[in-house]
This record gives C-alpha cells, structure tokens and sequence, in this order.
C-alpha cells in the first residue's frame, strides 16, 4: 500500500512540485524559506544560553538543543536546494520570525522559552506532518520529534528554578514576557496566508483555532504545576485586535 492510501494524505514529491498550481508552490517556498532563516537565527541566539545553563548536565543538553536547530536550517536548506533554489537568495528576501525579536537575555528566559515557545512551534508542525508536500512533511516530522525534546529542556529547567524562592519569581516574570510572544507567533486573525495553507491542505485550522488550544494547554500546566496565575482569557494578556498580518509569523 502506498503512503496515500494508507494515511489518506495526499503526496506530491519533489519531482512534481513543479507541475503543481503557483500558489501551491509560493505557500511551500514561504513556509520553507521560514525555517532555511528562522533556525538559524534562533541557534545563533540559542548558543549564548549553554554558559548560562548551571550544570554541566544542562550545559550538555543545551548544545544539543543548539546542535538541532543548525540541524533544523540544513534540514530544510536541503529542501531549497533539492528543488534548485537558490537557498541564500531566498533568505535574503526573508526577515526571521517575530518570535526571535524578543531577546533571550537569561537562563531563565531560555528555559521558559523552550516551555512556552517552542511549544507553540510544536503546534504547527503537528500541522506540517500532514503536509500534501512529501519531502517538507518527512522534514517537518523529524524536526517535531526534536522539538519535543526542546521543549522537555524548557519544562525540566523550569522545574530546577521553582524550587527556590527567587527562581519562582524569576520565572513568574519570565512568563509574563513570553506567553504573548508565543500567541504572537502564531500569526494574525483572517490571515489571507493562513487560509492559502488551509486550502492546500498544509494546516488543518485557523490562526485563531490554533492559538486558543494552545494558550488553553499552556494555561494548564502554568497554573496547576507551576503554581502562576494565568486569566481564563488570553485577550486579557494579548489581543489581536487591529494587528495586521504577520509576514514574520508561520
């Protein structure tokens, strides 16, 4: 049995992208091009944090985290190149996404970050694993995978700071500044982008869909495990009311 037929997912490869509809190939470039520049740029900011982790056992999962997202932007750089592109030219036309404009200044940062960002990453690959597009799916399933285990480096560190007194309320700021970056990140309401994607079949839902099951899993294990108040409303912390469209965000 095919991959097709057995996942019920339709499968364009490499070799057809070419005969595929215009619109179809730009939305697949954009969200390639994304990551070609966004991990990249996240690693180069990600590398400052491993002297900043406190143990040599975070230090050691903190290259590793590093190591991946280089790993990330060669992963799909290989993409661009596979298909003929230009790789370099495409990321200059290309700024990196909204989410790396705030910057990581501490461990404690770090740590939350992988928590709650990269988490809101997480949530669009689950999307991009069904892509109709094979070799973005096949790259988009290894990196969730990795993904995952950034996000066990967030939670665990959290963990460690929220055992002592400053930690938690060192922690408790650093959620205040990013959970509005990661429903940020999610782009903007009636995305004209977001609905492209949706008619190729590259995500299955709305920003908005998105972004509510998201804070809603963030929400939880916010309040009931780490103890930090969060309102029932992400409007009350972050609202999208009259944001343009984000070309920085996925």
């Amino acid at each position: 049995m095919d991959a097709e037929a057995e996942t019920g997912i339709k499968t364009i490869t490499a070799a057809e992208f070419f005969d595929q509809d215009p619109e179809f190939q730009e939305a697949m470039l954009n969200l390639i091009n994304i990551h070609v520049v966004s991990e990249v740029y996240g690693a180069d900011c990600f590398e400052r944090s491993i002297l900043r982790a406190p143990s040599p056992e975070m230090k050691q999962r903190m290259a590793r985290t590093v190591m991946e997202e280089y790993g990330h932007h060669l992963r799909f750089r290989k993409l661009m190149e596979e298909l003929g592109f230009d790789w370099q030219e495409y990321a200059r036309r290309k700024g990196h996404l909204t989410t790396f404009d705030t910057p990581i200044d501490t461990w404690v940062d770090q740590v939350v970050f992988l928590a709650i960002v990269d988490r809101a990453a997480a949530h669009q690959f689950r999307h991009f694993v069904r892509s109709p597009y094979e070799p973005f799916r096949r790259a988009a399933q290894e990196t969730l995978k990795e993904e995952y285990g950034h996000v066990g480096l967030g939670m665990d560190g959290v963990k460690e700071l929220l055992a002592t007194p400053e930690g938690r309320t060192q922690v408790e700021a650093a959620v205040r500044k990013w959970v509005p970056v990661g429903l940020q990140s999610f782009g903007s309401d009636n995305s004209p982008r977001n609905a492209l994607y949706r008619r190729y079949g590259i995500k299955q839902d709305t920003n908005e869909n998105m972004r509510a099951v998201y804070y809603d899993q963030i929400r939880a294990f916010i309040t009931q495990d780490w103890g930090i108040a969060m309102p029932e409303d992400f409007a009350e912390i972050w609202s999208p009311a009259g944001r343009p469209e984000q070309e920085r965000a996925y």
